[in-house]
């Protein structure tokens, strides 16, 4: 059917619009945190052995999606930058997956003001869990850019006025162009 990628900076709402579009989709959503998670928890956030544990536990989990029906959609998350080979690799990965599964591919930026996304990244529900500090944020945005679809069918949203549910709209639609042809 086809995988759709969103990809944005910590705090932007990958996860909270990423799991509407699923629902509205029916489809499969892969939240990068499933795969980082296992490597952070094993080996800690700063421990280089996190990474091969991370590759592991995605080429296994790769493995699986590529087996699964060309008819489920998947609907998937990451925080991808430009240049930088880990993630240049881990966008490659995302590519392969799709073209072993032959389902088209829409890329999918979400982008949002700084200082809504500051504002998000200190939310209470994010402890524990994912990047709370804006000054590290911050930080990230200053020193990189993210990745942006080079393709026709890539669309980049900014979500720093929209409700989750009506962002996963907007894309909902676009997917449904891209695969209409």
């Amino acid at each position: 059917m086809v995988i759709v990628h969103l990809n944005g900076w910590p705090g932007v709402g990958k996860r909270t619009i990423g799991e509407a579009l699923a629902r509205r989709m029916g489809a499969r959503f892969i939240h990068n945190h499933l795969l980082h998670d296992v490597g952070i928890v094993c080996c800690g956030l700063d421990d280089p052995e996190r990474w091969v544990v991370y590759e592991q536990v995605r080429r296994a989990a790769y493995g699986a999606l590529a087996r699964r029906p060309g008819s489920e959609a998947f609907v998937m998350t990451n925080a991808l930058c430009e240049g930088a080979p880990r993630e240049e690799e881990a966008w490659r990965h995302v590519v392969e997956l799709a073209a072993a599964r032959d389902v088209p591919l829409v890329p999918v930026v979400l982008e949002a003001r700084a200082d809504e996304m500051m504002r998000r990244v200190g939310s209470a529900d994010r402890v524990g869990k994912k990047l709370t500090d804006a000054g590290v944020l911050r930080n990230m945005m200053a020193e990189a850019r993210i990745r942006r679809p080079l393709s026709p069918s890539g669309l980049v949203l900014d979500v720093s006025d929209l409700a989750p549910e009506r962002a996963a709209a907007v894309i909902e639609q676009h997917v449904g162009r891209c695969v209409a042809g």
